[in-house]
């Protein structure tokens, strides 16, 4: 009699420990869904801007360099530079949780020999020691230069998975792309990755690039889209495309994704919610935290082998 009390209580147990697995795992299930909800639906655009110049080691354009700091300054950003020695793979693992909103990649980039995948260089010479996690991975692979003749230097070089398991995110960034197929057709894994992260647009060019050039249609293509507020169609439909004789091929700039959205894009849209959302912050924290109140002012030639 007893011990069929006792079978009875047992099944009632199991029943009910069941119950409580399955309610916890949609509990934890639910708050990893509303925090990734939460956090797409809330990304908003920041006046911050980072020139990544990779290139500054072999090709510097200090001119370049002052004249994009100056344009997004007059327009409210803060701006950072960053110069080749300091684009090494841990600055890159970083870049995601500074919340840029315009990103320029003066960087070297290359097409896979016989792939779709683009990857962009560091400046960090390749060690087959280092990062083991991240090149098995397929995070890093390494990359060479053959302008520079005779050597056999290879570097790191950032694939699409990379950005893709940055931690951090691009909140509606825009993104410049100033390297070699960047934007190569059918090749869009790099920008594909940049979106997938938060990125609104992203720029760069169809084929290869020699630095000259792309440093003079970036620059025609921010003074459009920054001080003028084209769209963002518009400032690349006023770029010009370069052809190469020697290569037989001609390289022009394009966007992505290539919807009606992105190409009616402007930067004083972008500006306004920036400015919006930071009064809205303000406002919720001044209820919340009214002593934390002071006056707040809102003016702010590549190739890769493996």
């Amino acid at each position: 009699m007893n011990r069929d009390n006792s079978k009875k209580q047992r099944i009632p147990d199991k029943r009910l420990l069941a119950l409580s697995i399955g309610l916890g795992t949609i509990i934890v299930l639910g708050l990893i869904g509303y925090k990734t909800f939460f956090q797409t639906q809330n990304a908003k655009f920041c006046l911050k801007a980072a020139i990544i110049d990779q290139l500054s080691q072999h090709s510097p354009n200090e001119a370049f360099k002052n004249e994009t700091t100056d344009l997004l300054r007059d327009i409210g950003f803060n701006v950072s530079y960053f110069e080749s020695e300091a684009v090494n793979v841990t600055f890159y693992k970083e870049l995601a949780k500074s919340a840029y909103g315009i990103i320029i990649l003066r960087v070297h980039s290359a097409l896979r020999a016989n792939e779709t995948i683009v990857d962009l260089f560091t400046s960090e010479k390749y060690d087959e020691n280092k990062y083991l996690e991240d090149q098995k991975n397929g995070l890093l692979t390494k990359g060479k230069y053959l302008f520079e003749q005779g050597s056999e230097q290879f570097y790191f070089a950032i694939t699409p998975t990379f950005i893709e398991n940055l931690e951090g995110s691009f909140p509606k960034s825009v993104v410049i792309a100033m390297g070699c197929w960047s934007l190569r057709l059918e090749c869009e894994e790099m920008a594909e990755a940049f979106i997938r992260k938060g990125a609104e647009a992203y720029v760069g060019w169809t084929d290869i690039v020699f630095p000259q050039d792309t440093d003079h249609e970036t620059a025609t293509l921010l003074e459009m889209f920054l001080a003028k507020n084209e769209t963002l169609a518009d400032a690349v439909e006023q770029t010009k495309p370069h052809t190469y004789p020697a290569y037989g091929i001609t390289s022009g700039m394009e966007f992505y994704p290539p919807s009606v959205s992105v190409g009616n894009l402007k930067i004083s849209d972008l500006i306004a919610e920036a400015k919006n959302s930071k009064t809205l912050t303000t406002f919720n924290n001044s209820e919340r935290f009214p002593f934390l109140i002071t006056n707040v002012n809102f003016k702010s030639k590549d190739f890769l082998t493996h």
